[in-house]
């Protein structure tokens, strides 16, 4: 989590140079303002943001930003529930706009009808998550019981989805778990894809590419499974969006919505600087990018 004098830091850099450098030393912290809507509309352009980015709270209230103009439009309105599993398992939409969702251990597609299991059409069988779920480096080879929980679902493709699990251990193995798991799985079946093994509780989500997969508060993996490291003060993420091109990405931290240039960002992965971002001082429980 940020600290006071980091955010006035953040703040000081972005009315200097409009596009803030992580390999760049910085300024110390001032007692400056913070940068007005005009500078950090200025930075926004410079890095070619477009479109619209929704702020909004755990339930009510959301604040709708123009890219890169920064006009504002305040609404009221209340998110409302969407389609729920049956059992109130994960549930996540695929790009051809098919509900699915963790149901019985297993990912299935189903139609708006009753908790009736004739509704529900296999996608990832629980044998397949189970596989996923033994290939975890702290699973024993030959555990008495195991349970691969779902507990979130991100479509990359119609046939492609990554799968975080929460793997439950039984018998004398019990007090290993639960495990953490991010799986990646093609028409059903596992694939050979490196597992990423953590458990962090947080959402997952893809980005509208299908290049990426992200899960709250700090984990962005890239479609072959390997990792895309965050620097310091952006693991603790409660949101993220990404511009419907995924040429930037947001992410909503404690304090503050920043927006990152992706090819920068894959940048600081490989050598640690050239960070380009912008710190819009204003939070948000979740984002969305339109």
């Amino acid at each position: 989590m940020l600290a006071t004098a980091a955010l006035a830091a953040v703040a000081a850099a972005a009315v200097a140079d409009g596009v803030r450098r992580d390999d760049d030393p910085g300024p110390a912290a001032t007692t400056e303002q913070e940068p007005s809507t005009t500078a950090a509309a200025t930075a926004l352009r410079q890095l070619g943001a477009r479109g619209e980015l929704v702020l909004s709270g755990e339930r009510c209230g959301e604040e709708r930003l123009t890219l890169p103009s920064l006009e504002r439009l305040h609404s009221d309105v209340c998110r409302q529930p969407g389609v729920e599993s049956p059992d109130g398992g994960a549930r996540s939409p695929r790009p051809d706009g098919t509900i699915t969702a963790a149901y019985g251990d297993e990912v299935v597609a189903f139609e708006r009808c009753r908790a009736q299991r004739q509704c529900a059409e296999k996608l990832i069988a629980r044998a397949e998550l189970e596989r996923a779920a033994r290939r975890h480096p702290t699973v024993p080879e030959r555990p008495a019981r195991l349970r691969a929980l779902v507990d979130g679902i991100a479509w990359l493709s119609d046939t492609r989805a990554a799968v975080s699990m929460s793997i439950r251990l039984g018998g004398r193995f019990e007090g290993l778990g639960p495990l953490g798991a991010i799986a990646f799985f093609d028409h059903g079946r596992l694939e050979q894809t490196p597992p990423y093994f953590r458990l962090t509780g947080g959402h997952l989500a893809s980005s509208p590419l299908g290049s990426y997969v992200t899960q709250t508060p700090d984990v962005i993996l890239r479609a072959d499974g390997s990792q895309l490291s965050l620097p310091q003060h952006l693991r603790n993420v409660q949101d993220f969006a990404w511009s419907p091109d995924e040429r930037l990405l947001a992410l909503a931290t404690p304090f503050a919505v920043e927006v990152v240039d992706v090819g920068s960002l894959e940048r600081y992965d490989r050598t640690g600087g050239g960070l380009r971002s912008v710190t819009l001082p204003q939070s948000a429980a979740r984002l969305a990018w339109r």
